[in-house]
């Protein structure tokens, strides 16, 4: 079955985003050439399969396993997807980012899951949408540093070594390895922030930030302007965001066993529902102008080539969502990053088509359109979307609230403006996606009025802990 073939591009504001053309960026005369077989100190002469499973394989993936056994003649690369999808008939007149279905989700997790618990799993496991920490606990992934660290043709400095090493933790070591990567940062309001006193956004908490969008709505309201603090997401979305951020906080760990923290969110639940009642939150996003705060999705080479320009040039800047209170970096995430399954007996080749997708040639590859980890690769992947738009092949055109339309193109400054933010990312949202889901879901009564506080606050930890615990 054929499979959507989609760049992804979103940013949460009231703009709307047209592309001709980037839909085509790999057809044409710019195909990636063969990738010759590089020297390995890693043992893989010997014929053998290599089971992967994924959620679903876009083209980025099957022109890489393509490539890779033409490189390696002895490895049979087996992609196992779970939820193949359908093609898109028009490309050229818009962009997608589609969140998949929950029933997809629920797909891949149960086929994973029954296939480790058999001992029939693939040899890699790409994490995205996946309870990882249930397979941690049962010692069923192996730690990539041994392969990594006997390869010396492997540089990590050719990375963004705090992503590629980021999945990681003190007592599993580095679990999963990530191909490519997103970011959800928060957007500030320069002029406004600096009305209301500075901001440490590399240490500020969520206590700090719900303080100081009611200090920003008390002086909005006494000055008889009508700036929105936080704009853009449904209180329970802004909630779940609040979750992300700080996962582990309100889910505790000991041992194997997990607690949801109940009194610490219901506080959170009620601070939210006071902004939004107060008016200092709404769902609706009226741009960076006219809110203090809001948030952006980062999900691709054309998001870091328009940066400065979705920024105002200016007018707002990049801040690291309120957290625990440690300098941890930029939040990111990632929809393919790969596991070594324990049990695998073929690692040394899972090791070779892992650092094969790695590979500045393959992480350039236009197929790949979210944020590579390879450092020359994204600069590559921007430069040559900065080259489309600035020649009028490519198009992307911002249109706010009152018509006005801006076509956008980069310059080389801007360019490295955009490249300067990829340093500092770092923080792995570790969470589990289904509990992020029952969240919004049962919160969203609470937020209209018709429960109480305790009673949802409640009902979301009697239902995570069953989850999280059976």
């Amino acid at each position: 079955m054929r499979k959507v073939w989609m760049t992804k591009w979103a940013i949460t504001a009231s703009l709307t985003l047209l592309c001709s053309t980037l839909a085509a960026c790999s057809s044409g005369n710019g195909s990636t050439p063969a990738v010759t077989k590089e020297p390995t100190s890693l043992d893989v002469s010997e014929k053998q399969i290599l089971k992967v499973s994924v959620f679903t394989e876009d083209r980025f993936l099957e022109e890489a396993v393509n490539k890779f056994e033409q490189a390696y003649p002895n490895i049979d690369v087996q992609i196992q997807e779970t939820v193949p999808t359908e093609p898109i008939a028009n490309m050229e007149s818009q962009m997608y980012d589609i969140v998949p279905a929950a029933e997809d989700i629920e797909k891949y997790v149960n086929s994973v899951n029954t296939a480790l618990m058999s001992g029939n799993a693939a040899d890699l496991i790409s994490v995205g949408y996946l309870p990882v920490d249930r397979y941690l606990d049962k010692g069923l992934l192996s730690d990539w540093s041994k392969l990594a660290d006997q390869d010396g043709e492997f540089q990590t400095a050719d990375y963004y070594e705090r992503v590629l090493k980021g999945i990681s933790d003190t007592n599993n070591g580095w679990y999963a390895i990530p191909i490519s990567y997103s970011l959800k940062v928060m957007l500030g309001n320069k002029a406004a922030i600096a009305q209301g006193g500075e901001i440490d956004d590399e240490t500020w908490t969520w206590e700090q930030f719900m303080a100081l969008s009611q200090k920003f709505a008390s002086q909005a309201q006494a000055s008889g302007t009508k700036t929105s603090v936080f704009g853009g997401m449904k209180p329970e979305e802004l909630l779940g965001y609040l979750t992300e951020t700080i996962y582990e906080k309100l889910v505790l760990k000991e041992g194997t066993s997990r607690t949801f923290d109940e009194e610490a969110f219901r506080v959170y639940m009620e601070q939210i529902k006071e902004l939004y009642d107060s008016g200092a939150a709404s769902k609706d996003h009226l741009g960076i102008m006219n809110q203090v705060f809001s948030t952006m999705d980062i999900l691709d080479p054309l998001a870091i080539a328009t940066l400065p320009s979705t920024l105002g040039n200016g007018i707002a800047e990049v801040l690291t969502p309120p957290g625990t209170g440690t300098d941890e970096g930029l939040p990111f995430t990632s929809d393919l990053a790969f596991a070594l399954n324990k049990q695998s007996k073929v690692k040394p080749a899972a090791w070779e088509f892992v650092k094969f997708l790695l590979s500045e040639e393959i992480q350039s590859s236009p197929s790949l359109t979210v944020l590579p980890v390879h450092q020359a690769a994204v600069k590559t992947r921007v430069e040559q979307i900065t080259e489309r738009l600035n020649s009028g092949e490519a198009s992307v055109v911002l249109t706010d609230k009152n018509g006005a339309a801006q076509s956008l193109s980069a310059t080389d400054e801007q360019i490295n403006d955009g490249l300067k933010l990829l340093p500092s990312v770092g923080n792995y949202e570790h969470k589990d996606d289904k509990v992020i889901a029952m969240i919004k879901e049962e919160t969203a009564s609470f937020f209209l009025g018709s429960k109480s506080a305790e009673a949802v606050a409640a009902a979301v930890a009697s239902k995570v802990n069953t989850y999280l615990n059976e």
